[in-house]
């Protein structure tokens, strides 16, 4: 924490980032102290889902389960063999009463078991509001 935001907690003011859009701002928290914790180095805070998804590459195709979600990336459980830093087309069933989200470019930054983390590099704009509605919808709805 910088000195201006040492100085800005004196006054119960702090540093916030837009799960949606990435847009950082700050914000007053009247007779809230926070605790600096060690900082992840993901962007967004990823939250749980459960719904199905289809992925494609160069001469790969499978299907999983994503567990978790961010407007970043997301994880996902597949039995189909997929190595780092392969570069994935990923369709998110995100609804069964809507198409599936389509993800251009998912690069595969992590592989443990049936798991797998990526992180979403190109999508179209209206795919990526698709997401964002639905993020938005998560936010809202998870406890407090």
């Amino acid at each position: 924490m910088g000195s201006a935001e040492t100085l800005l907690a004196f006054f119960y003011i702090y540093p916030f980032k837009c799960q949606l859009c990435g847009f950082r701002f700050r914000m007053p928290q009247w007779g809230v102290r926070y605790l600096r914790v060690p900082e992840e180095q993901r962007e967004y805070e990823r939250m749980p889902v459960r719904f199905p998804l289809t992925f494609q590459a160069h001469n790969l195709t499978g299907q999983g389960t994503v567990i978790n979600l961010s407007m970043g990336g997301c994880n996902f459980m597949s039995t189909d063999p997929i190595a780092i830093g392969t570069v994935l087309q990923l369709w998110l069933q995100i609804s069964d009463d809507v198409a599936p989200v389509m993800v251009d470019a998912a690069a595969v930054r992590y592989v443990h078991q049936h798991s797998v983390g990526v992180e979403f590099i190109q999508w179209q704009q209206s795919e990526r509001e698709r997401l964002q509605l639905f993020v938005r919808g998560l936010l809202i709805s998870r406890p407090a």
